[in-house]
């Protein structure tokens, strides 16, 4: 089991982020059994924090999306540095982590979930929160693959969209969260001053003091 896990989706910004590295190489020393997964955008990043984390004979587990990587990888591209594994790795993860840090397009979070006995009992719901505006099909792709794999799994989880995120809603290529909507896997949540016009995709829309209140229920939340 990892008692750690950081989930990457994209660069650090030297800008925004520039003790990141250090912050994750301190991580991966404090615990024993830490997992980095590398997502979407955030395979690129897999070189650099690797070269600022512990080095060779560490305990860490360097996971490259396999999706993620196929879609990058043409004919004749050199073998990725790190373990190639699918989400269903990640999630089961998730479960056993005693702290989660995710770099994603929406930000930077560190989440200390809750205790190992309230995941048993079915009480530790996971928050994913989408609050930037997809670049390019292949992020609006690999958010959403993001949540379709908490849904195969059946784990207890929403998604909270905000902010920018909201424009993942809007236009023809919202529709494949219709996958997730029709048949109620997830909840699905946007923080709005209104209903959201225009989207065919069914989601709850809620206000600032309602979207606080998930995640403050929420045992764990990654920022994607």
């Amino acid at each position: 089991m990892n008692d750690y896990i950081a989930l990457i989706r994209r660069m650090p910004s030297p800008d925004n982020e520039a003790g990141f590295a250090g912050d994750l190489a301190a991580a991966l020393q404090a615990h024993e059994s830490p997992l980095v997964f590398f997502h979407g955008d955030g395979i690129d990043a897999l070189p650099e924090l690797a070269a600022a984390g512990p080095g060779a004979g560490s305990a860490v587990d360097y996971c490259i999306c396999k999706t993620s990587l196929e879609r990058r990888s043409g004919a004749g591209a050199p073998a990725p540095a790190g373990r190639v594994a699918t989400l269903v790795t990640f999630y089961q993860a998730v479960h056993s982590a005693r702290r989660i840090d995710s770099l994603g397009l929406g930000g930077c979070f560190c989440c200390r979930p809750q205790h190992r006995r309230q995941v048993e009992d079915g009480s530790n719901p996971l928050l994913l929160e989408i609050g930037f505006a997809p670049a390019s099909m292949r992020q609006r792709r690999e958010t959403l693959e993001m949540a379709l794999g908490a849904a195969a799994l059946e784990l207890d989880a929403a998604v909270l969209f905000h902010g920018q995120g909201l424009a993942h809603l809007a236009g023809d290529a919202a529709r494949g969260w219709a996958q997730i909507t029709d048949f109620g896997l997830l909840g699905m949540y946007a923080q709005a001053d209104r209903r959201i016009s225009g989207s065919q995709i069914a989601v709850q829309t809620v206000d600032a003091a309602r979207a606080a209140d998930l995640r403050a229920r929420a045992g764990t939340i990654l920022i994607l």
